[in-house]
């Protein structure tokens, strides 16, 4: 107490002047000693006048002063307690006691004091003083009582009437709060500030009294007052439901509305709101064709153009504008209009430039969209976001199950239809969707006996489109026949499916009645094809010729060309398919890629011996592929012989390969007759596992169709160590096609024993077991990486965390995580494995012997995933170290040093980064805060107005972001915007309580108190 003496002495010194103007003149030499500042005399002949009963002003202020001087502020207090308790009306005194009561830090008996001087000596300042004391202490009943008085004493202090309402509403006193405001209004002729008109809006409008309120706040919007409030009126008009007070408040500036896109765009909603939607979308079209858009206007613009049912000009203006200027609701909508018009470049647009996250609310448009895409991943995501949605409608499981099968997720899809569980009270029009769904999920049988069970309980057209589909493809197909029949007007669609859905079952005659009525009713070129199929599965190729004649004669596709050749060759028009596919072959413009095909064709089409000469030639000079080609035609076009003479002449030919030579052997074992020559070729194999004739010998099993056999022989063969290493992987991959999966993979183990990680059959190893493999797989590679040289183990280690060891990889490596190739791989398994304790000990031992920059990064941002800070933070500044200007770098260590309060650390990283660059809003905004902190405001402006100007380019901005906003509003002492700003945060987050404080803190640092009170009383 006595470090604050001097200060007290001089608070007082002005009070106890006055007051010696009281002192009695009784004793002169204790007065002249006073003066003259003996006080050591002088207190001792004081302290005897107050010991002999002298209580006067005369010997208790001077007493009291030489208390003081000497530090003895207690016994300065007792003496002037005992002075007003004798004195109780003495006003003075208890000014005197009141500072010091305040010094002495005794609020309560500084409050009590001050409420007897209230009480002696009403004036505003004291109720004033005793009112912000009352608030201080958080007495807000006695608080509002003392602001009453003032308001009594002063009825022309608006401030106070404003303050008293605030405190009244707050306390729940909505009544009497908007009765003391409506008072000082009208006392002030509708001449109170905004923040009061506000809230006597909001609380008129609470009491219900919406007419009273309109009446004000047409008073309160007399002459060209500001936009703010003429918006803030109408907004609290229509948050309550009266859009029609807050439209006749606005119309009146319809004029200015047109220069000011934030009035016009209110009007415009108020507009729809009012049902004067023409109106609305005359204005709106106006706008898009007569004047240009601001990027601040542009969300509410295209919201309100949807609004107004104009999702077509919400989205013609759209395609030309950023993006990310537009809500998501709104952009939601937009996907929707382009997804149903098949705008493809739309959609990619969309999600390539916002990613779909904005689409999360409706998970089936987004999966619709993602599969339009063709993106099948993206599709069965959102398809399972759907169904994991509770609140989901049957209609909508029953849309996503079916996406699901579309994507290939069948077995879920399964799951998720059992779980449907589809009853009789399935809605008429999903019927046609479920029995889609149930084909889809060749359920057949199951969805028929529904359909059949809901068609008999509650006949309709729709149980009929959902039962014909499944009925095509597994029930009685004269039964469907004859429905058709009864229907002469169908969905071109619904026939194409019966139709394809008949064939595929073989139900011919159905197909072919289906396929008659689409190509009557749409007889385009896909329905005409679909006619020809159905005529040759009904056995017509004669019918259906015609048909693929005129598709041919338009599109020489190869797939039209073979279901030709099928018609002809059925019709017995080999000469005709000879004619064609020759005239083709004969064409110099025709590559080789297509001659190789019409060859084909020939063959497909049975025309042997026109299509013999071109395979010949092509067997001449291609290779043993074309060898076997030319050797099975010759063989259906009866040329054995011609077949024998090529065979025998290429068997001459000087430096024959080897391999062919064996080939051509056994294509001339084969004309003999591939039985009689097995026994011989078994031996040959047997003699030279690794040679042609065991090629020879399995094919001719396969010809024979000895598959037990060749299965025998190929299992003996996968262990034989005389066999070279790409035919025992040869014989692993037929072993999987066999189906003998255990032997093949036994193979590929034995071959990848001695093959490091990239090794081919460790990799079809890898490739067999999946991204999640067992455990005896994990064994195999745990066994492989602690054998592998210290050079491979990081790499051994590495897959193993990747394919779910990352605990394994953690234990063994937990002793020797430091060890230079080991500390990449233990440091990710720690991360995989959730140990974020290890993690952060691993990259901090791992730092110091790293010398790779990008490492460092990729074990910062794991650090930073898994929360362990600080050695994220040691792992940036080690990147720092090797790349002093790398950008992330800098700006990491520099946020990190700001959280620790290291502000000169702070500064150093993130001067170096903005040296170089503008930086983001964070950078800039934290390093102003680096040299607030250290007591140089004047250095912090120019990165404080970047940081602003940076944020409020941002086309859409977070709450946190706009608290930002207001922090650097007040910075740069734009106190009164700042102050708005955070007016319109707590009105959204009034709970907030972070949000609370610093409000609070920037009034109290800008001395507006009342203010400060108002905020946190609230």
């Amino acid at each position: 107490m006595r470090a604050n003496l001097v200060v007290v002495v001089l608070v007082l010194l002005a009070g106890i002047a006055v007051s010696l103007l009281l002192i009695p003149r009784g004793s002169e030499l204790a007065l002249q000693r006073f003066r003259d500042q003996e006080f050591a005399p002088a207190l001792a002949a004081y302290e005897a006048r107050y010991a002999q009963g002298d209580r006067s002003a005369g010997t208790v202020m001077p007493l009291t002063r030489l208390y003081l001087a000497e530090g003895s502020v207690d016994r300065a207090i007792a003496l002037m307690e005992d002075y007003v308790a004798h004195e109780p009306a003495q006003v003075e005194g208890r000014d005197l006691l009141g500072t010091l009561y305040k010094h002495a830090q005794r609020p309560f008996d500084y409050l009590d004091n001050l409420e007897a001087i209230a009480q002696l000596k009403p004036s505003d300042a004291a109720f004033r003083e005793l009112a912000d004391a009352y608030g201080y202490y958080g007495e807000f009943d006695r608080q509002a009582e003392a602001l009453k008085r003032l308001v009594a004493l002063r009825p022309d202090d608006a401030e106070a009437s404003v303050d008293l309402g605030q405190l009244l509403a707050a306390r729940g006193r909505l009544a009497e709060a908007a009765e003391t405001l409506a008072a000082a209004d009208d006392r002030r002729n509708g001449g109170i500030e905004y923040d009061g008109r506000v809230l006597l809006t909001s609380l008129l409008l609470d009491l219900d009294r919406a007419d009273e309120a309109f009446r004000r706040a047409e008073r309160w919007l007399t002459g060209d007052p500001p936009s703010y409030a003429i918006l803030s009126l109408t907004g609290l008009m229509m948050e309550i439901g009266r859009p029609d007070h807050a439209y006749r408040l606005i119309a009146r500036f319809a004029e200015r509305a047109s220069r000011e896109p934030a009035l016009e765009l209110t009007l415009i909603d108020l507009e729809i709101a009012q049902g004067r939607v023409e109106a609305a979308q005359r204005q709106l079209r106006a706008w898009a064709e007569g004047k240009p858009i601001d990027d601040a206007s542009l969300g509410r613009f295209i919201a309100l153009s949807i609004n107004a049912g104009q999702t077509r000009l919400a989205f013609d203006v759209a395609r030309r504008r950023d993006l990310h200027l537009i809500p998501d609701w709104a952009l939601v909508s937009l996907a929707e209009t382009a997804y149903r018009g098949q705008d493809r470049a739309f959609l990619d647009r969309l999600i390539d430039e916002l990613g779909d996250t904005f689409l999360a609310e409706r998970p089936l448009l987004a999966g619709e969209i993602a599969w339009a895409r063709g993106d099948s991943e993206a599709a069965a995501r959102w398809a399972g976001l759907a169904l994991a949605d509770r609140d989901s409608t049957f209609a909508e499981r029953l849309s996503a199950t079916r996406l699901l099968t579309r994507t290939g997720h069948k077995e879920r899809a399964v799951a998720e239809f059992d779980r449907l569980a589809p009853d009789s009270r399935v809605p008429d029009d999903l019927l046609e969707e479920l029995g889609l769904l149930f084909l889809d999920l060749d359920r057949v049988k199951e969805g028929l006996a529904w359909f059949q069970a809901r068609r008999a309980a509650r006949p309709s057209n729709s149980a009929d489109l959902g039962w014909v589909r499944l009925a095509a493809r597994g029930g009685d197909a004269d039964t469907v026949a004859a429905w058709l029949d009864t229907r002469p007007r169908l969905d071109p669609g619904l026939l194409q499916d019966v139709a394809s859905l008949a064939a595929e079952r073989g139900a011919a005659a159905l197909a072919l009645k289906a396929a008659e009525r689409v190509y009557a009713q749409a007889p385009t070129p896909r329905s005409r094809l679909a006619l020809a199929n159905a005529l040759l599965a009904a056995g017509r190729p004669k019918d259906a010729l015609g048909h693929l004649r005129a598709l041919v004669a338009e599109d020489r596709a190869s797939e039209l060309l073979a279901l030709y050749v099928t018609a002809l060759a059925g019709s017995g028009e080999t000469e005709e398919l000879a004619r064609v596919v020759t005239a083709r072959l004969g064409d110099p413009t025709v590559g080789e890629a297509e001659k190789d095909q019409l060859v084909q064709t020939l063959i497909d089409g049975r025309a042997y011996r026109a299509a013999l000469p071109y395979v010949r030639a092509r067997a001449e000079t291609r290779g043993m592929e074309w060898v076997y080609a030319y050797a099975d035609l010759a063989a259906k076009a009866g040329a054995v012989e011609e077949l024998a003479g090529f065979l025998a002449s290429a068997l001459e030919r000087p430096g024959l390969d080897p391999k062919a030579r064996d080939a051509m052997t056994g294509l001339l074992v084969d004309t003999a007759g591939p039985a009689k020559a097995l026994p011989a070729l078994k031996r040959l194999a047997d003699a030279a596992p690794a040679g042609a004739w065991e090629s020879l010998y399995r094919e001719t099993l396969t010809k024979l169709g000895r598959k037990d056999e060749l299965r025998r022989h190929l299992l003996a063969r996968a262990g034989d160590d005389r066999m070279p290493a790409q035919d025992r992987r040869g014989i692993a991959f037929t072993l999987l096609e066999m189906g003998e999966r255990a032997a093949a993979e036994a193979t590929f183990r034995a071959l990848a024993a001695k093959q490091g990680i990239d090794g081919p059959d460790v990799r079809q190893l890898l490739f067999l077991w999946g991204p999640r493999p067992g455990g005896p797989a994990l064994d195999w590679l745990e066994t492989r990486a602690r054998a592998a040289t210290p050079a491979e183990q990081g790499a051994w280690y590495d897959k193993l965390a990747e394919l779910g060891g990352a605990k394994r990889v953690a234990a063994a490596l937990a002793a020797r995580g430091s060890e230079g190739a080991l500390r990449g791989p233990y440091i990710e398994a720690l991360a995989n494995a959730g140990k974020p304790a290890e993690l952060g000990a691993a990259v901090r031992a791992a730092l110091p012997g790293e010398r790779d920059p990008e490492k460092l990064r990729r074990w910062a941002r794991l650090a930073e995933r898994e929360k362990q800070t600080g050695a994220a933070g040691e792992a940036w500044r080690a990147v720092m170290a090797l790349r002093p200007d790398d950008a992330e770098a800098l700006r990491q260590v520099g946020m990190t040093a700001y959280g620790e309060a290291r502000f000169a650390d702070a500064e150093r990283a993130l001067g170096r980064l903005l040296a170089r660059s503008d930086g983001d809003y964070e950078a800039n905004y934290f390093m102003g805060e680096a040299l607030v902190a250290q007591k140089r405001p004047k250095e912090a402006e120019p990165y404080q107005r970047r940081a602003l100007a940076q944020v409020q380019a941002m086309p859409n901005r977070s709450d946190a972001v706009r608290q930002t906003e207001a922090n650097l509003l007040h910075r740069l002492g734009r106190i009164d915007e700042s102050v708005a700003l955070f007016d319109a945060l707590l009105r959204a987050r009034p709970n907030d309580r972070q949000l609370r404080a610093d409000y609070a803190a920037m009034l109290i640092e800008n001395r507006r108190l009342k203010e400060a009170r108002h905020v946190l009383g609230d």
